[in-house]
């Protein structure tokens, strides 16, 4: 008999334990389940402080990857990134190259975009490495590049502001800044 009753006790536990267990996870469910919310507000108009650097890197992308086209004095079209049409205005069109851009917020929505780049002329003994800088100023509101220094305006308008393709940075103002 008192296996019996030992046998009864322990399975009355064992049924107790698989409530226990199936009671816990239904209490799970209910916990996951979502329950119905009223819709946040929208967020504001004007981004706040936290996401400046986001935007900063959405204008760096533009600087790299939209295409505009500029006819240069010389009557030649072309069709590039800005960051191209920067390198075109060394005059070395078949040297390597290599760029970085940075923004950096000048409030409201106004945005000034430096590409610094450097070229490297392998057909020169030994080779000649040149530094540039092509300064902008990015509109958000008009999503509009304007030039900050001559070498923006080259690369923006075609136009070289050097007498007779004179590059060097002391005799012309092609990497000064310039007056919007």
């Amino acid at each position: 008999m008192n296996r019996t009753l030992m046998v009864a006790k322990l399975g009355a536990v064992c049924l107790c334990l698989v409530l226990a267990a199936a009671c816990a996870a239904d209490e799970e469910e209910i916990a996951a389940t979502p329950t119905a919310t009223t819709p946040a507000s929208p967020e504001p108009a004007t981004p706040g402080v936290t996401d400046i650097s986001t935007r900063g890197e959405n204008i760096e992308t533009l600087t790299n990857t939209v295409v505009q086209q500029v006819t240069w004095e010389d009557g030649t079209t072309y069709e590039e990134t800005i960051s191209d049409l920067v390198f075109r205005t060394a005059g070395k069109p078949d040297a390597g190259h290599g760029h970085r851009v940075v923004a950096r917020w000048l409030g409201d929505t106004r945005w000034q975009v430096t590409i610094f780049m450097r070229v490297v002329d392998r057909s020169t003994e030994p080779e000649t490495v040149t530094d540039l800088t092509g300064e902008f100023y990015y509109e958000e509101e008009r999503d509009e590049f304007s030039a900050a220094n001559g070498r923006a305006l080259f690369a923006l308008t075609g136009e070289n502001p050097c007498p007779s393709g004179e590059t060097q940075p002391d005799y012309c103002p092609l990497d000064k800044e310039i007056s919007p």
